[in-house]
């Protein structure tokens, strides 16, 4: 069919074409059998009256004339609707029904005529054909005949108007065309009522086909038992309810996927069989700046490394299957992260072997390792130095047989300040792993910083009066309430101001101050010293790190009093800083950390506390 044709048209063209030569054939072929049987009965006809005119010829022997002889034929013409023709051997016409004996010698010559020339040869001659000197069709019937008294030999002619037989065909073919017509109509009509009745429930089918192609699996079409394409819309409903639940499925698990990809920590990038990125995750997006459109760019592109892209090109030009040992590097990027690289082929539905690369952040690891190496060898050189001068004055009273009582007792002085320093720095150590793994529960309460700055200054008043440093404090009289533990608060203090006198001039000057900052306090412990360089001021609150100019073991420090002050403040909710030099100053530092500031609800529970500022 045309293509743009409407069901209904296309099917109704097609039944009428069917219908049209379903009844056109049977009728031409009904028809040609009538046509040939009349034509065969004119030919009889035709064929007999030849016969009749040849016996009254042969039988007329009372005709003496040629004169009687055309009277006769003309009138035997006349009452049986021929042309009746007497010729001689040559084709001459001697006698002719329809034309005066006296124009006979005028007609031109029959020789060459198809029934004439048949004649001569068979029993009968018989044609069919139109006649140019009457201007109509005749069947002409010709036999040879001997001569006689009043004819020489020659040929016998008669001729029979075909016209009348081709009329009533003609007429009998009008008859059958307008039949054909009238019952053509009548089942066209009738097919096009059926239609019609079908229109209705066809457009349902194909609204409701079209809305399921549009992607609306949730449509169903909805016919009665009785009705036309009952069975074919159960069909598409079914096909429409399994597309459903199998696209819900797939949607389902993609969610799954695209959930466990998007979750996983490590970053995932997916290449093609060239080697070209597919898709990352959101891990891989936030561990580097990523362009919007990175699709079919290669790795290199995407993640400065030429062994990443070196790997993943070997990887995917070598042959083999997906179960091939993954590939395995570390990289590093621009902003110091460490990464492990694992490299995997892994093949794809639409043909060829790709490859998921999948990142691993070790930096911490990393950074943990280093840290592990460089306490190992911090704690190692802490402990050799006192290890070492023990180990040398002992050594020194073994080999004296009698020491000298003065210098016994020096020694023995050195002896217990190194192993009090062994201790003062294993416990230290203890009490960071401690801060650390948060195995001490915080005991927080509302706390007089006040009270904790004076217990830890009585602490440090020898190391103080050693180097004539006197402290002064800005901490009013009633007192700041902060929440925290009362010990670790007085535990950062005298690490603070330790640090302070230690590195402050003879005869300087510790300050210390506070103030309120939204719902914080925030403290500061102020010295005179040389200050700390910018490079070193973020370092400082690692254990064991220290400035190499400023580092001894004379002052009996263990190197991890900031460390210690960094975990107690992060512990409960506050920072500390270092700036340095004093601002406004061109040399000191300052150390300021913060803790909450106590609640009401806090102050409640304790009465003994002053109001706070």
């Amino acid at each position: 069919m045309k293509e743009g044709l409407s069901f209904r048209t296309a099917l109704l063209a097609s039944f009428c074409v069917l219908l049209f030569l379903a009844m056109l054939v049977p009728s031409w072929f009904y028809y040609q059998s009538i046509a040939r049987a009349v034509t065969e009965e004119a030919i009889n006809g035709a064929r007999k009256g030849l016969e009749t005119v040849e016996w009254l010829l042969e039988h007329g022997s009372d005709i003496r004339s040629l004169e009687e002889m055309h009277q006769r034929i003309a009138a035997l013409a006349a009452r049986s609707g021929m042309r009746i023709t007497r010729t001689a051997a040559d084709g001459r016409v001697l006698l002719d029904s329809e034309a005066p004996l006296n124009h006979v010698p005028e007609m031109e010559t029959l020789i060459n005529r198809p029934e004439i020339v048949a004649a001569g040869t068979q029993e009968m001659g018989l044609a069919i054909r139109y006649s140019r000197n009457v201007q109509q069709e005749y069947i002409f019937v010709a036999r040879k005949m001997p001569a006689d008294a009043l004819f020489p030999p020659g040929f016998l002619r008669i001729a029979v108007p075909f016209s009348n037989v081709k009329e009533v065909l003609q007429s009998l073919r009008r008859t059958f065309f307008l039949v054909v017509a009238i019952l053509f109509l009548a089942a066209a009509l009738l097919t096009h009522s059926l239609i019609l009745r079908l229109r209705s429930p066809m457009k349902t089918l194909t609204e409701g086909i079209r809305a399921i192609g549009g992607l609306d699996f949730k449509r169903r079409i909805r016919f009665s038992p009785d009705q036309e394409f009952y069975s074919l819309a159960n069909s598409v409903n079914q096909m429409a309810e399994n597309i459903d639940r199998h696209l819900q499925g797939i949607s389902e698990e993609k969610q799954r996927l695209e959930a466990v990809f998007d979750g996983m920590q490590e970053g995932v990038m997916v290449l093609d069989s060239q080697g070209k990125i597919l898709s990352i995750n959101k891990a891989l997006a936030q561990m580097v700046d990523y362009p919007p459109l990175f699709k079919g760019k290669r790795p290199i592109e995407l993640i400065m490394s030429l062994e990443l892209q070196e790997s993943c090109e070997r990887l995917l030009k070598q042959g083999g299957a997906r179960e091939e040992s993954p590939r395995k590097l570390q990289i590093e990027l621009g902003d110091g992260r460490i990464y492990d690289v694992t490299i995997v082929k892994v093949e794809h539905q639409e043909g060829g072997m790709g490859a998921t690369v999948v990142f691993h952040d070790i930096s911490e690891l990393k950074r943990l390792e280093r840290v592990r190496q460089d306490f190992v060898a911090n704690v190692s050189h802490e402990m050799r130095t006192p290890l070492t001068s023990i180990k040398g004055y002992t050594e020194s009273l073994l080999l004296a047989e009698e020491p000298d009582p003065s210098i016994l007792s020096s020694f023995l002085k050195i002896i217990l300040r190194n192993c009090n320093h062994m201790v003062k720095m294993v416990d230290d150590l203890l009490q960071l792993a401690r801060l650390e793994a948060l195995k001490a529960p915080i005991k927080a309460s509302p706390s007089n910083p006040l009270e904790a700055l004076m217990a830890a200054w009585r602490t440090c008043s020898s190391l103080a009066e050693a180097k004539g440093v006197t402290l002064v404090h800005e901490i009013p009289a009633e007192g700041v309430a902060v929440s925290c533990d009362f010990d670790q608060l007085v535990q950062v203090f005298r690490n603070l101001l330790e640090n302070s006198i230690r590195h402050s001039l003879q005869g300087g000057t510790v300050s210390v101050g506070c103030s309120v900052v939204e719902e914080a306090v925030q403290f500061s412990v102020r010295d005179d010293g040389p200050g700390i360089p910018k490079q070193y001021q973020q370092r400082v609150f690692e254990r064991f790190f220290r400035i190499e100019r400023h580092r001894g073991n004379d002052s009996g420090s263990t190197g991890l009093g900031l460390a210690i002050c960094r975990h107690i403040t992060k512990n409960h909710g506050g920072q500390i800083w270092v700036q340095s030099p004093n601002p406004g100053g061109v040399t000191g530092s300052t150390f300021f950390f913060t803790l909450p500031r106590a609640t009401r609800e806090d102050l409640q529970g304790d009465t003994a506390l002053p109001p706070t500022l």
